[in-house]
């Protein structure tokens, strides 16, 4: 049963971080590009690629790994080293994708950049809000 609710609570927090963080997204690129379209566009591709690089990620980091009990697998350090390097593939996916629907490296250029930023706000609100959150508890 504690695995069902963990799951419950995974999901949907999943779910309402991808939602909000493709809506800042999309409104990035409606502000630097000054086209809501091609904002919907640029946040509507990145629910899908930030899904598909996500999960490629979190393999990507098991592979070669010792056990999972062991000392790296579940330090701060290793955490840091995953937030970085999904910050890093993430930004570049946010940077293509607006370059491609704008036309502009420019463009997509100031998007990513800014995106980091926002992304890091986001984010942290996000944390405060599920922490009180008793879904899948």
């Amino acid at each position: 049963m504690v695995l069902k609710a963990t799951f419950k609570r995974s999901f949907f927090k999943t779910f309402t971080w991808r939602v909000f963080a493709s809506l800042d997204t999309a409104l990035l690129t409606w502000f630097f590009s000054g086209d809501v379209v091609t904002g919907l566009k640029v946040g509507g591709l990145e629910v899908v690629t930030k899904l598909i690089i996500y999960f490629l990620h979190e393999r990507a980091w098991r592979i070669g790994w010792k056990k999972q009990t062991d000392d790296f697998h579940h330090s701060k350090r290793r955490s840091l080293y995953k937030a970085i390097t999904y910050r890093v593939i993430g930004t570049m996916d946010t940077f293509l994708i607006a370059w491609f629907f704008t036309g502009s490296a420019f463009t997509g250029s100031k998007v990513a950049i800014a995106e980091v930023f926002t992304k890091i706000f986001i984010y942290y609100v996000h944390e405060r809000i599920w922490d009180r959150q008793k879904i899948g508890n």
